[in-house]
């Protein structure tokens, strides 16, 4: 699947030369202004507007530019993960089948042996992305929850299916989160983020830590292609109704309850939580029915649904202590901690442990 390509630019090299190449036949482009967006810590993002030459071929107004991190570090963990090449290999290879909607892609391009890659997507503007700490409406989140199950449901039980395996990240509940991905970054970040963390946060987080082979063996239920990073800053929400689900660098084979726990579990303050979730579980369940799988039901989802309450705090505290710290990192990991926390003591998983 790998692809290596020679010299990928960076988001300030791209030139109306290569991008028309890109775009399709007859497309000419004479200028090209860029303009950074986006807040992503794994990855660079741009807005490229051409200027198209007389007689060009049409071309869209403007395009969205994906490139590898100039942060160090989050350069590294996104080699130790296969991040950049996951994307790509979303884009090339199963976008069009995932059931999910997502941006049209114009341009996937991955370089092995630089960890560098490009990606040119539709530009969603005026989409609305989603934000974190806002959360979700109970309309966004009932749409949220019929795009999770149509991705789970496209790929249903096809955890060993050759054609995946380069999604594998060995046997592991929730993908990329092994006992060491915790047990190394808690002390640090319980040390960084001292003076804000609750009594309830330092509780749950030693114990998974202390336990937490229990959590993380693979459950006896169907794997499936998971998002991983399902959560609102990741979608783009249209006024006409639309949504489009982004940010693919952590697509993965895994169960589909992590992309579920994990949305509900940090997009809610716990209060809205407890008011929506049962709703938007039976929402989930209804779609996954619609799109053909049988054999799961509501008893299985409640008690994936409850293991992976967790799931978030692997990411809190992980992604806090691997990525370049920015002061909207800090936040981030912090409301999603407490979130987070506050599910798996409303769902007692700390008895699973």
């Amino acid at each position: 699947m790998t692809q290596t390509i020679t010299a990928l630019p960076r988001p300030d090299t791209v030139t109306p030369e290569w991008l028309a190449a890109r775009l399709g036949p007859g497309v000419a482009i004479e200028a090209l202004s860029m303009q950074p967006v986006g807040t992503g810590q794994l990855g660079d993002t741009a807005r490229f507007t051409p200027t198209y030459a007389a007689g060009s071929t049409p071309g869209p107004a403007t395009i969205i530019g994906k490139f590898a991190a100039a942060d160090p570090d989050s350069r590294a963990v996104a080699a130790a993960w296969r991040l950049y090449e996951r994307e790509v290999g979303f884009y090339r290879h199963l976008a069009a089948d995932a059931g999910v909607t997502t941006p049209r892609c114009h341009g996937a391009e991955f370089d092995a042996d630089s960890n560098e890659f490009v990606l040119l997507l539709e530009d969603c503007a005026p989409a609305r992305a989603g934000d974190q700490f806002a959360g979700l409406t109970p309309n966004e989140a009932s749409r949220v929850m019929r795009e999770a199950a149509r991705l789970h449901a496209a790929f249903w039980d096809r955890g060993d299916d050759p054609a995946l395996q380069w999604l594998y990240t060995g046997p592991l509940a929730q993908p990329f989160y092994d006992a060491g991905v915790l047990r190394g970054a808690w002390p640090a970040f319980r040390d960084r983020y001292a003076d804000q963390l609750t009594d309830d946060m330092v509780t749950v987080c030693d114990r998974f830590a202390e336990r937490y082979e229990r959590y993380s063996a693979l459950l006896d239920r169907p794997r499936c292609v998971t998002h991983n990073d399902y959560r609102p800053d990741n979608m783009l929400f249209g006024d006409d109704g639309s949504l489009r689900v982004v940010d693919w660098q952590s697509a993965a084979l895994g169960h589909n309850a992590v992309d579920v726990a994990y949305l509900i579990g940090g997009a809610f303050s716990p209060a809205d939580r407890r008011a929506a979730e049962g709703a938007l579980l039976d929402t989930y369940m209804e779609a996954l029915r619609e799109a053909g799988v049988t054999g799961y039901g509501r008893a299985e989802l409640d008690a994936d649904y409850r293991h992976f309450s967790f799931a978030g705090i692997n990411v809190a505290v992980g992604a806090a202590m691997m990525v370049k710290r920015t002061e909207r990192g800090d936040r981030m990991f912090l409301t999603m901690l407490d979130r987070h926390v506050s599910h798996v003591l409303d769902t007692r998983a700390l008895g699973i442990l």
